[in-house]
């Protein structure tokens, strides 16, 4: 009978001839991580969407400071052309209307968690949308905004900006949620929000279509939609 050869007792019977070890303890065929230029030959797409999405980003942080120093520069001129009668009756309604404003929308965030029928609610700090009843969410979807605007109607000039408060839905498509005063939750066909570089018009909101397909069969018209 032949003898068969000897076996280091090192050795692992699995593994081939072309499965060797080497002396550090790994596998000959084993690839070094690659570094970042190996990253961007591998993954060109990725990486442009990336930088894409940098540049929208540092592009609306700089439009939303000139836009800040412009109405800062336009409050502090009206001002200095005022009286202090005038600066100190100023000052005592626009504190009034925010206090207003805060009271409304903490009335909305809090009727939206007791309300007992399927109801949407909007929550613009966070940049989400909800599908709730009774204070229950049936769903959470990520929601993109359009930016503050005025649109100049001859000598005036008309604001349009994300609702706040109370709305209802007036017409349910394939194309979006349209609200009662013109408001549309519009859906975008990209992977995601933040990857989507489409404009999203004044006062408008947009959700992914798969949101929106998601949730399409709870919604009728006249249903509820609550904006804090």
């Amino acid at each position: 009978m032949a003898k068969s050869p000897d076996i280091p007792n090192d050795a692992d019977p699995l593994d081939g001839p072309g499965d060797r070890r080497d002396p550090a303890g790994e596998r000959a065929h084993d690839r070094r991580r690659g570094g970042y230029k190996d990253f961007r030959r591998a993954y060109p797409g990725f990486v442009f969407t990336l930088l894409v999405g940098l540049v929208v980003i540092v592009g609306l942080d700089g439009y939303l400071v000139v836009k800040r120093n412009s109405y800062a520069a336009e409050v502090a001129r009206l001002r200095a052309n005022m009286t202090s009668t005038e600066r100190a009756k100023t000052d005592l309604i626009v504190e009034s209307e925010q206090s207003k404003a805060r009271i409304a929308l903490e009335l909305a965030r809090r009727q939206a968690k007791i309300e007992k029928t399927l109801h949407l609610s909007v929550s613009v700090d966070s940049g989400k949308i909800y599908l709730e009843r009774e204070g229950a969410v049936l769903r959470e979807m990520p929601a993109a905004f359009g930016l503050d605007t005025k649109v100049s109607n001859g000598a005036d000039s008309i604001p349009v900006v994300v609702p706040r408060g109370q709305r209802s839905v007036a017409s349910i498509s394939d194309d979006g949620i349209v609200l009662a005063g013109g408001t549309v939750i519009s859906p975008s066909d990209a992977t995601s929000l933040a990857s989507d570089t489409k404009p999203i018009p004044p006062g408008g909101v947009r959700i992914t279509r798969q949101d929106l397909m998601a949730i399409m069969p709870n919604l009728s018209p006249g249903m509820r939609v609550y904006f804090y």
